[in-house]
């Protein structure tokens, strides 16, 4: 009986502790804030069709590992990747403008 007892309140434990962790982490549609991002971005510095696409594919990207609900860690190493190659494909003069709004190129690096 107390073994009984003692297998049912470690399983809502842990149900309980799951069911929290669950809550706190919100996951988001990929597609649609990559859209947004992407639309920002190109309203900002005038890209191209090209430019355009690549930057959706990238930032799909993103979405859906941060939707893995990754570590802090992992999310730093995501964010600065994307900020190289987001650098990476910008002319200098894009990327002076977009060094120029911080806001904008944190908001699509995080």
């Amino acid at each position: 009986m107390k073994k009984i007892l003692g297998t049912l309140v470690l399983f809502l434990a842990f149900t309980l502790n799951a069911s929290a962790q669950d809550k706190a982490f919100k996951k988001v549609d990929a597609a649609v804030e990559a859209k947004k991002n992407v639309t920002e971005m190109a309203e900002y510095l005038r890209l191209n069709s090209e430019d355009v696409e690549n930057f959706l594919r990238l930032f799909e990207h993103k979405f859906r590992l941060l939707n893995e609900n990754i570590s802090d860690e992992r999310k730093t190493e995501l964010a600065r990747i994307i900020d190289l190659k987001i650098r990476a494909t910008l002319t200098p003069a894009q990327m002076e403008k977009l060094d120029k709004n911080p806001e904008l190129l944190k908001k699509l690096t995080h």
